[in-house]
């Protein structure tokens, strides 16, 4: 049986692990073997099963999940890293809620065939019978209340799950972040060569240069600045703007003191009327605030006139000047850059997937005990216990002491 099926046939119907009181009954009947044969013959079976359990089990809370998750996604079926982790989070939820209905279903199915069980064995005998009875009740009621805790333990271990996903995410984006392809590499040399061929790749000439001429991009907004600055200077824009400038600063003074005589006249007739002093003050205040709002503004004016002026004048030179210019500046950068890129391309690129240290890093990760696993293995210990029955009379085994579950 397939580990996925097997391990739906013991969650979502009777389990297996409980199925066990029923053989062990009929092996009785048909053969009153002694204990110890008994226990001979069924520790290997039990041992063959909860390695299947286990590993049914580990599959369905993680390869499986992940699997049909990728499968949707690679079908289109969910969009991105987003809608992965979303279906994986839906996964994961169905399968609590379907953990806690098999916990239900366990219990009703096989508290009743012990009970009955107990009715066909001491029909003639009466107080063995309510013995055998109130076992069977005792030991599924703390089947239940076991079973019912185990769903929540299961909520933790996807938790888990999650919290060691994201740090080997960190392991990968922390130490190669650049070449996701070499993640998905088994091993170390098989990592190294990948960084070889992703770094070959990337270091050809045309990829040296394209990297250069991108950086270039980065760059040209900021030189374009300065060799404006400068064609301004060789086109005669600068001089003839210095020359305009003078000009314009004059009127701006002239303003100035204009517009300061007009205000100081004003305030002097206001003071010789009937007008409060203060009020004298605060108008001429104002008259020179909008006064020096005025000439600021005229001076702007002249300012912008006289530079579209001097700079429509020498258009067709300045346009030359700034062309030529940043030809020359993206021709010397763009080789100054392949000179210096081009011999150190491979070592740089190899620097940013740190191989070893990765793997280091995720061996740490390694070295921690698979949750899921633990979940499992005590998940098949609860069934495997409460199945448990005398050898000799058929009767249920009502621990003393629970086993911890954790």
């Amino acid at each position: 049986m397939a580990p996925t099926i097997l391990f739906l046939a013991l969650l979502a119907y009777p389990a297996a692990g409980v199925l066990l009181r029923d053989a062990q009954v009929a092996t009785i009947k048909a053969d009153p073997a002694t204990p110890a044969a008994i226990k001979a013959k069924w520790d290997k079976m039990d041992q063959f099963l909860e390695v299947m359990f286990t590993m049914a089990c580990t599959w369905k809370h993680g390869k499986d999940i992940n699997g049909l998750a990728a499968e949707k996604l690679k079908n289109g079926e969910v969009d991105g890293a987003e809608g992965y982790a979303a279906y994986v989070k839906e996964m994961q939820d169905k399968n609590v809620k379907g953990l806690e209905r098999s916990c239900g279903m366990i219990v009703a199915s096989q508290k009743k065939t012990c009970r009955q069980g107990c009715a066909t064995r001491w029909n003639a005998n009466a107080g063995e019978r309510n013995g055998c009875d109130s076992k069977c009740v005792t030991v599924y009621a703390n089947f239940e209340k076991s079973c019912i805790s185990k769903a929540d333990d299961l909520e933790k271990v996807y938790n888990l799950k999650e919290s060691k996903a994201e740090a080997q995410q960190q392991c990968y984006k922390g130490h190669c972040k650049e070449f996701p392809q070499v993640w998905m590499k088994a091993k170390a040399s098989e990592m190294t060569a990948e960084v070889e061929t992703q770094c070959t790749s990337r270091c050809t000439d045309k990829n040296v240069k394209a990297g250069c001429q991108k950086k270039w991009m980065l760059e040209a907004d900021f030189v374009a600045a300065k060799v404006g600055s400068d064609c301004q200077d060789k086109s005669g824009v600068t001089k003839c703007f210095n020359g305009k400038k003078a000009t314009v600063s004059t009127a701006y003074d002239k303003c100035k003191t204009d517009t300061a005589k007009t205000c100081g006249d004003a305030f002097t007739k206001c003071n010789k009327g009937e007008q409060a002093k203060g009020f004298c003050t605060d108008r001429k205040k104002m008259c020179q605030e909008q006064a020096d709002k005025k000439c600021l503004d005229e001076n702007k004016a002249g300012l912008d006139k006289a530079k579209n002026e001097c700079e429509s004048k020498a258009k067709g030179e300045l346009t030359t000047c700034k062309n030529d210019a940043m030809t020359k500046e993206q021709t010397d950068r763009e080789a100054a850059c392949i000179k210096e890129t081009g011999p150190k391309c491979k070592g740089d690129c190899k620097g940013k997937c740190e191989v070893t240290k990765m793997n280091e890093c995720l061996l740490m990760l390694k070295g921690q005990e698979d949750p899921g696993k633990m979940f499992c293995k005590d998940f098949w210990r609860l069934l495997h216990t409460s199945s448990e029955v005398d050898p000799v009379t058929g009767n249920p085994i009502v621990l003393l002491q629970q086993e911890p579950i954790v």
